[in-house]
């Protein structure tokens, strides 16, 4: 009967009635074996296993895979027996096991937001969906992988107005305010309201086109065109536009200078005649007056008035020509075309060597808008000549040079954002060189004239990311120690040191790489572009163009690089043990490396030659590593770099003698130079041990004095060098042989840009290291 009821169908009592039945009509005498009156059921499919999920629903599997039920119900068809929990204790095991699986993952997710947001508090987060969730997910400024705190700069007033503007912690005027206040607590002593830049045209006039001393309140700046006095014959002219292709044409390659002698001819219209008005030529013979006129020694200038800046200045010669084009200009500002564009990148030169910084940088922003509204920051259409093509991309690089130049020199952002650009490098082949018709010729070594404007692009694009990079990771140390300058951290300084060693090889990898037809070479067995300190070997025969892209091209590369490096010069007066900071230290001393490179060079080119007289850009980067050299001998007064640093000041003083004798700022350049050595030898006798100079107080109606305190302590970043150090008798003392009644004066020349003001505190909203 068992194995009978094994083989039956799952319905027991089915089964069971059925053989009652059976028995019934045999015992009535029926046929057991004759068929039933219904036909008799299908055999149903065995399933040897259920899914997973038929399992949990208690249904019938088909064993299909996956199955109809799965289908039916969108769930995953499955038959591993993860769903195998048949008792309480293992239902209650794995309940244990899910919730220490999320716990470990909420652990997870807070420590991934703990490291995103770093110190900053994190916002609450809302899980409702709402309108203002939607526009926090498109703010541009949570789009940052962390929190940053950029490095502050300084307010200070650095032009004829009383009023201040922002420069960045890269700028040379956040370092001179950080010299400043070095100086009035190591000389304790308050500083008097004089200047401490240079004197130049951009504090004697309020714009370049003034006719007369004054601001903007007392001087009616009029449009009209220039006097009868004023204009240049034809002679003139021709003089001055030969000058711009000898000179500013080679290393400004954004004109054609075949289709600006046409577009120049055809301004005379008859003999005799002016020659019609063009907003180019004239922004060109500005600038070459600009340029001409600086070779030419001022007469009749004394002692007291070659510092004085007037209207016969050669930084602003010119300078009706200029308001003549920016007026010409006016009417193209609704429809600009590339001469337009050429004439706002020269102005940019012009008002930029006149010292007129923040009016060429708002120029600078107009020609960036300009050049993106001719399309220049895209590809060219490949419809177009290649020479056409060409110019567009030395024109649109040109230009992104320079602002990056500029806004890297005042510690300000850019406009122009190179994510945004997808023009690309110019080219500086043979055939592009013979397709321009220049009258710069083609040199050896596969570089053309065009191979500087390259080289020079790729050297801005290094620094420039070297320069953000940096910054950025300024701000995130920043960030992290909450605070508003590195100096007062030892460890965050030294971060901050480590990340630009490592950033400086794309500047070194780039200095690996330029031609050496391209790099001027030095005398025995120097290296160019270092700083061996070995002397230039310069080139008798090779042809001046040639030798100004050489010279011009090494001095911005020391001049970039010493930037970067410079913000690692401190002037703390609490002393830091040599290991702490030995990347730091090392910076300050590349920075006073390529300081001494620049004087070096500079001062082997005006004693040699006049390839670089006139040049105001090459004075400005003398003025910068001038003041490179003195706030590092300020700062380290018994390094061992110090005396190099010490002799390269004098060397600095007789460059900007030489420009004196063209320009009025030189000769100011080369005064202040003077009062401020005369400040860092103070600091240096006093730290060798030989006494302690201390101002007395003057009186209102008598000069100061200076007292020599003998055996008086000094405690400075001196301590943190321990090498070899010069002896003592090296510095002589700075006040032997002079008339002790000394004015005061001498010490409190040194100061902020802010005249009128009595706190040094208030005028530069600055704080010292």
């Amino acid at each position: 009967m068992f194995s009978s009821f094994a083989g039956t169908l799952p319905d027991a009592a089915a089964g069971r009635r059925k053989a009652k039945g059976s028995g019934k009509g045999k015992a009535n005498g029926q046929d057991a074996s004759s068929p039933p009156d219904a036909a008799p059921r299908s055999k149903r499919i065995q399933v040897t296993r259920a899914c997973d999920s038929c399992r949990v629903h208690r249904s019938k599997c088909d064993n299909n895979q996956p199955c109809s039920n799965c289908q039916h119900r969108g769930e995953r068809c499955s038959n591993d027996g993860s769903s195998d929990i048949r008792t309480m204790p293992s239902a209650i095991r794995e309940i244990q096991r899910l919730r220490s699986h999320v716990h470990d993952l909420e652990q997870r997710l807070q420590q991934h937001r703990d490291t995103a947001t770093a110190s900053l508090a994190t916002p609450p987060v809302s899980f409702a969906p709402s309108p203002a969730s939607t526009a926090t997910k498109l703010d541009p400024r949570n789009g940052r992988a962390s929190p940053k705190k950029y490095w502050e700069g300084i307010y200070t007033s650095t032009a004829q107005c009383q009023q201040t503007q922002y420069y960045g912690p890269a700028s040379s005027f956040y370092y001179i305010g950080r010299m400043s206040s070095h100086l009035a607590i190591a000389l304790q002593q308050p500083h008097a309201d004089h200047h401490m830049q240079p004197n130049s045209a951009s504090r004697t006039f309020a714009t370049p086109t003034s006719p007369q001393r004054g601001s903007l309140d007392d001087v009616a700046v009029t449009a009209d065109g220039p006097t009868v006095a004023d204009t240049l014959t034809g002679t003139q002219e021709d003089y001055f536009l030969d000058l711009f292709w000898q000179s500013y044409h080679c290393v400004l390659q954004i004109m054609d200078e075949a289709e600006f002698k046409e577009h120049y001819k055809s301004l005379w219209v008859a003999p005799g005649r002016s020659r019609k008005p063009s907003a180019l030529v004239d922004i060109v013979l500005a600038l070459c007056m600009q340029y001409g006129v600086a070779f030419v020694p001022r007469s009749g200038a004394t002692t007291q008035t070659q510092v004085d800046v007037d209207g016969n200045d050669a930084t602003i010669a010119g300078r009706w020509l200029y308001r003549r084009s920016q007026t010409l200009l006016s009417a193209e500002l609704e429809s600009p075309s590339i001469m337009t564009l050429q004439c706002h990148i020269l102005a940019v030169y012009y008002i930029c060597n006149a010292s007129f910084q923040n009016m060429a940088h708002s120029t600078l922003a107009v020609a960036i808008r300009t050049a993106q509204i001719l399309g220049l920051h895209l590809e060219p259409p490949e419809s177009m000549p290649r020479k056409t093509k060409e110019l567009r991309k030395r024109l649109w690089w040109t230009l992104f040079t320079v602002e990056s130049k500029t806004c890297m020199k005042l510690g300000r952002p850019m406009s122009a954002q190179i994510s945004e650009a997808t023009c690309s490098l110019p080219a500086d082949d043979h055939e592009l060189a013979l397709l321009s018709r220049s009258s710069c010729a083609s040199s050896e070594d596969n570089v053309t004239w065009h191979t500087y404007n390259l080289q020079n692009t790729k050297l801005i694009l290094a620094a420039h990311t070297v320069y953000l990079a940096f910054h950025d990771r300024c701000a995130e140390v920043l960030a992290a120690t909450d605070g508003t300058t590195l100096y007062g951290d030892a460890q965050a300084l030294e971060t901050c040191a480590q990340f630009l060693s490592t950033g400086m090889e794309s500047l070194h990898n780039w200095r690996d790489g330029v031609p050496n037809g391209l790099k001027t070479r030095r005398r025995a067995a120097g290296k160019p572009l270092s700083t061996d300190k070995s002397p230039l070997d310069l080139e008798l025969y090779a042809p001046a163009w040639l030798q100004r892209q050489r010279l011009l091209l090494e001095l911005l590369y020391h001049n970039l690089s010493m930037n970067l490096y410079r913000p690692f010069i401190t002037f703390s007066t609490v002393p830091s043990s040599s290991s702490s900071l030995q990347l730091a230290q090392g910076h300050a001393i590349a920075c006073v490396n390529h300081a001494i490179a620049i004087t070096e060079m500079m001062h082997q080119i005006l004693t040699e030659g006049d390839t670089l007289r006139g040049w105001h850009e090459a004075f400005q980067w003398q003025w910068n590593a001038t003041l490179s050299l003195i706030g590092y001998t300020l700062a380290y007064p018994l390094a061992p770099s110090t005396p190099s640093a010490r002799r390269a000041i004098d060397s600095a003083i007789d460059v900007f003698e030489t420009f004196g004798r063209n320009f009025a700022i030189a000769a100011s350049a080369a005064n202040v130079t003077r009062d401020l050595v005369f400040k860092a030898d103070v600091l240096i006798f006093r730290a060798s041990g030989n006494g302690i100079v201390t101002p007395t107080t003057p009186s209102s109606s008598e000069p100061g004095g200076l007292q020599v305190n003998a055996g008086a302590d000094y405690t400075g970043q001196g301590a943190m060098f321990q090498a070899d150090m010069e002896p003592s008798g090296m510095f002589q003392n700075p006040l032997s042989g002079m008339d002790m009644a000394f004015t005061v004066d001498s010490f409190n020349s040194f100061e902020p840009m802010l005249a009128g003001g009595s706190n040094m505190a208030n005028l530069w909203n600055f704080s010292p290291d």
